[in-house]
């Protein structure tokens, strides 16, 4: 069996500042007809920043989920732009740390049923300390934490972000590191 959807009609039901999302028409493999509700993104770069046996995060607020998180530094893509592009730039912004090398680890797409967004996770180490300039409505703050607390974090559910979650275990399994 042939796993396609063949795309009949599109209609954007709504337009955002950061999603858009379409209703589509589909034709299923057995030529039955489905309504898919498609939430569209440009996608996100995400930042694994090491400094020796530390993992620097970014705490913030988070309305949709009305609540705090410990996260890995991240920022949503301009369109058509080079994620590796973003990645710098987020974390520059939300840390005040530039990489003297940059390496892409993972894609990951957080919400494959209803969301087109891919998130493009880096591992940035020989960091180089400067000022953080987050947005105007970003409240942030970065501090750097040990990789085996970060794992431990993970394993207790008090970090619980996927993408932090997805990039601090794929970058630790890179480095040969076990919680």
């Amino acid at each position: 069996m042939e796993f396609y959807e063949k795309t009949l009609s599109v209609e954007t039901v709504y337009e955002g500042t950061v999603i858009k999302v379409e209703r589509l028409t589909v034709e299923l493999p057995n030529g039955n007809r489905a309504t898919r509700d498609i939430v569209r993104n440009h996608g996100a770069s995400v930042v694994v920043p090491i400094i020796n046996d530390e993992i620097i995060l970014v705490q913030q607020f988070r309305k949709a989920a009305d609540r705090e998180f410990l996260e890995l530094p991240a920022g949503k893509l301009e369109p058509d732009e080079d994620p590796a592009v973003c990645a710098n730039r987020e974390l520059k912004e939300e840390t005040g740390y530039s990489a003297n090398k940059l390496e892409k680890i993972l894609t990951l797409y957080p919400a494959p049923a209803f969301a087109d967004e891919a998130l493009h996770i880096y591992l940035a180490t020989d960091l180089i300390k400067g000022e953080a300039t987050p947005d105007v409505d970003e409240f942030i703050t970065a501090k750097a934490y040990k990789i085996s607390d970060v794992l431990d974090m993970i394993d207790t559910g008090r970090i619980n972000d996927s993408k932090t979650v997805a990039g601090v275990l794929y970058a630790a399994r890179c480095m040969g590191i076990k919680g």
